[in-house]
Order: structure tokens, then C-alpha cells, then sequence
């Protein structure tokens, strides 16, 4: 018998990564029905984790802070960031869904976001959220989705964020690498000036390549427990990997 809840974490992985699959193709991924897929996909949206969509399933952002056994990955990685941070504190924050589950998980502890990203400023806009909101300003790079300065690194020294929260697609234990250079350059000032950062990755980003580099000196990681032998002696807090392997194993 297939584990089902294992099943299912792994499908919020892969929508957490992809931000949308096909029923067909997981299906075939899993080796199982596609109406076992649509069964999964019906019940993970009535439990909010997911929306339908024709064929498939889209990504959703939680809505709430979630139990301490949510199957969600980024809600666990934001579990374990939020449990550092202390009321008030200034988050530099990257463009990206992390920064807005975070917000979720911060709920007891109104803090100020500190953000280049027009989307991040929107998502936390409602009355209703209390964390404050402090946008970098600039010119905004329309492909990248962030505001660009002429000088971040003044930017970062005059905000003073506690922590940098960031998350690139792809990590080296000495460098963080971006799609886009706008966003590293926001990323290396802001870890050159906040005495911590944070980084909440899935594993996958690990072993990604990206062109565009931030260069790091230090850095907690939040990611889940297959870690690369590379990033030994780097401080790691870890949540359990899923990989479809684990379904091949019986259910007791």
C-alpha cells in the first residue's frame, strides 16, 4: 500500500519548486492512477495547501500559521527561521513566496520587512497583516521584478536589518547565485550588513547553478536533511527529505 501522506508532502515539494504540475505526469512520476493524483489533489485543496487548476495543481501560499506537523516545506523551513527571530526585529527579505510564508509563521511577532520586491510590498500590505513594511525604492528591473539602486550597500547601512533573509536558486558554501544580478546585488549588501542571515532552501538548490553571485561570510541554513558533504561545518537546522522512493515502502 502506497504511503499517502509521504505522497503527498513530496507533491507540495514539487509544487513548492515548480509552482505547478500536471496530474498525468505525476502520475507516471509516482507510478500510480491518475485518479489516485486527483483523490491527493481534492482532498490537499480542502486542507488549503493547493488549488486545482484543469489538469493539475498550482502552488498556494498558506494562509495561516500551520500546526508543527504541517507537510508543507516551506512552511517547516519558515517554522524553524521564525523560531530566531525575535519581535521588532528588521528582515531584509528577498524577492520570492518565503519571505510572505514567513509572515505567516511571525504572526505573534509583528516585525519590519525590508524589501526591493514591489510584490513582497503587496503581499504584505492588508491591514489585517502587522508587520511593518519598508520598501528600498529605486528603478524597478521589470524582468528581474525588483527595484534596482545606485547604492545598495548605503541603502542597507542606513535601514540596519537584524537579519538577511535570503533565498537564491542556487547556494555554495561560500556563495549565494541568483537568475538575476539586481537580486544579488540587494543580497550581498544586505549580508555584509545584517549580523545574521538566514537562509530556507529546499536541498534541490544545493546542487542548482545560477550566473549571478552574493558573495556570503557567514550564514545559518534551513534546508532539509541530504546535505551535501560540501556544506559540513556550515550551522544547518534540517527538516525530513521526501523523495518518491519513499512510497515504495510498506504501510504498517
Amino acid at each position: 500500500m502506497y504511503m499517502s501522506r509521504e505522497r503527498r508532502q513530496y507533491i507540495l515539494r514539487l509544487l513548492e519548486q515548480r509552482g505547478s504540475i500536471r496530474t498525468s505526469a505525476l502520475a507516471r512520476e509516482l507510478g500510480v492512477t491518475d485518479e489516485t493524483i486527483r483523490t491527493d489533489l481534492v482532498d490537499m485543496q480542502a486542507l488549503g495547501l493547493l488549488q486545482r487548476v484543469h489538469g493539475g495543481a498550482r502552488y498556494s501560499m498558506p494562509a495561516a500559521p500551520a500546526t508543527e506537523d504541517s507537510p508543507r516545506l516551506d512552511v517547516q523551513l519558515a517554522q524553524l527561521v521564525a523560531a530566531h527571530i525575535h519581535p521588532g526585529a528588521r528582515i531584509y527579505a528577498d524577492a520570492g513566496p518565503m519571505a510572505r510564508v514567513l509572515a505567516t509563521q511571525l504572526a505573534d511577532k509583528p516585525c519590519t520587512f525590508i524589501t526591493a520586491s514591489p510584490r513582497l510590498v503587496t503581499a504584505l500590505a492588508p491591514a489585517a497583516i502587522q508587520h511593518r513594511v519598508i520598501c528600498t525604492g529605486g528603478e524597478l528591473d521589470k524582468q528581474a521584478g525588483i527595484f534596482t539602486h545606485a547604492n545598495p550597500e548605503q541603502v542597507m547601512q542606513e535601514l540596519q536589518p537584524d537579519f538577511a533573509l535570503l533565498c537564491p536558486a542556487a547556494l555554495a558554501p561560500e556563495h549565494a547565485a541568483y537568475r538575476h544580478a539586481a537580486q544579488a546585488i540587494w543580497a550581498q549588501a544586505a549580508a555584509a550588513c545584517a549580523p545574521r542571515t538566514l537562509m530556507p532552501v529546499p536541498s534541490a538548490v544545493l546542487t542548482n547553478t545560477a550566473p549571478h553571485r552574493a558573495q556570503l561570510h557567514n550564514y545559518t541554513l534551513f534546508t532539509e536533511d541530504n546535505v551535501p558533504a560540501e556544506f559540513e561545518g556550515i550551522p544547518t537546522e534540517t527538516v525530513p527529505y521526501i523523495t518518491e522512493t519513499s512510497f515504495n515502502e510498506p504501510e504498517y
